[in-house]
């Protein structure tokens, strides 16, 4: 399928996380997105009360990047975000102890921050760092989440290995409809846009927009 400049736009997170960035950084960004009616702008807490005098649909990343954070640090941090005008919160997992095969820290989280979230209204995704785990994982995983009502479950942070078709396809059958998957690092061209939003996704994370036309 042949994707337009618009329907790109609408599927975008327009991320800016590096650890360099700037309130000049989020500035552009907010501009680009407001220009090109960008889905939204992601940005690390620090930035988004700034963020979103900017621009209207700001998502925040919570406990970024390694989610080792506790549940009740984590749940702070979304209520942080939220109360500084944040609409979507892409939240890392405790991912190391869900692959040490203790579940309860995952549980815990996803039990305080997605009811709070959806009482506001924000949409809550649950960022994987798929690199890390099995293909049984991915699925085990995305049911947690899913059982545990968060809106999208999202391959990658972007600061260790991205999205790769067969992670996202294992994604979108686990999740059977019942959540939103979003492809998110190294996404970088036009082809890669594509493939994702052939297999299904409905979002992606990506710090270019004008690149991905191409």
């Amino acid at each position: 399928m042949t994707y337009t400049p618009q329907q790109i736009a609408d599927a975008l997170d327009l991320a800016v996380l590096k650890p360099t960035a700037t309130l000049g950084d989020v500035d552009r960004a907010c501009d680009l997105a407001n220009k090109y009616r960008i889905h939204s702008v992601c940005v690390a807490p620090c930035n988004a009360a700034f963020a979103a005098r900017l621009f209207k649909n700001t998502s925040v990343v919570i406990g970024f990047p390694h989610g080792n954070s506790t549940p009740a640090t984590k749940l702070y941090e979304a209520a942080e975000a939220m109360h500084a005008g944040a609409k979507e919160l892409d939240v890392v997992i405790n991912y190391g102890h869900f692959l040490s095969g203790d579940w309860g820290p995952l549980e815990a989280e996803l039990e305080l921050i997605v009811p709070l979230a959806h009482e506001n209204g924000v949409l809550v995704k649950a960022i994987l760092e798929t690199c890390y785990y099995s293909m049984k994982e991915i699925t085990e995983v995305c049911r947690i989440c899913v059982d545990h009502g968060v809106d999208f479950v999202k391959t990658s942070t972007g600061f260790a290995d991205g999205a790769n078709r067969h992670v996202v396809e294992a994604m979108v059958e686990a999740v059977r409809g019942e959540a939103q998957v979003k492809a998110s690092g190294g996404i970088g061209s036009y082809a890669d846009v594509a493939q994702y939003l052939d297999l299904g996704c409905t979002r992606l994370g990506s710090s270019k927009y004008l690149e991905l036309l191409s």
